[in-house]
C-alpha cells in the first residue's frame, strides 16, 4: 500500500511540474572567456543584465545573456556573477551552460556547470 502512494505521489508531481518538454538546454562546454556586467544606471541594463562568452573546443564563441528585455525574469545572483568571475580569473576551468530561449536569438543563462579541466573526465 505504502509502495502504491508514493508512486501516486511521484506519478502527480510529474503531471504537475511537467516533463522533459520544459528542460533547459545545454549549451557545448567551453572556456569563460568574457564577462560583460551591467550596472542598473547603464543604459545597456533595459537591454541585458550581464552576458558571457564561452568559447567551444572548435573555436566557436558563444553569448549568454541575463536580465533585460532579452531574457526577462531570468537574471542571476551576486553570487553567480562572482562565481563566474573566479571561474574567468581562474582560467583552468571549463563551463557548461544551461540556458532557455529568450527575445530574439537570445541564449538566456539559467544556470551552469563548472569543472576544472584536470578532473572533466569526472563527468559524462
Amino acid at each position: 500500500m505504502r509502495r502504491r502512494i508514493g508512486t501516486l505521489a511521484l506519478f502527480s508531481t510529474l503531471i504537475v511540474c511537467g516533463g522533459p518538454a520544459g528542460a533547459d538546454d545545454t549549451g557545448l562546454v567551453g572556456s569563460l572567456v568574457a564577462l560583460d556586467v551591467n550596472t542598473g544606471l547603464a543604459d545597456l541594463y533595459l537591454q541585458y543584465h550581464g552576458r558571457m562568452f564561452v568559447k567551444n573546443s572548435d573555436g566557436i564563441l558563444d553569448e549568454y545573456r541575463w536580465g533585460g528585455v532579452s531574457c526577462g525574469t531570468r537574471i542571476l545572483t551576486e553570487a553567480h556573477v562572482a562565481e563566474l568571475q573566479r571561474a574567468l580569473n581562474t582560467k583552468n576551468m571549463t563551463i557548461e551552460p544551461r540556458t532557455q530561449v529568450g527575445q530574439g536569438d537570445a541564449k538566456c543563462l539559467v544556470g551552469f556547470t563548472l569543472v576544472e579541466k584536470k578532473n572533466l573526465k569526472l563527468f559524462p
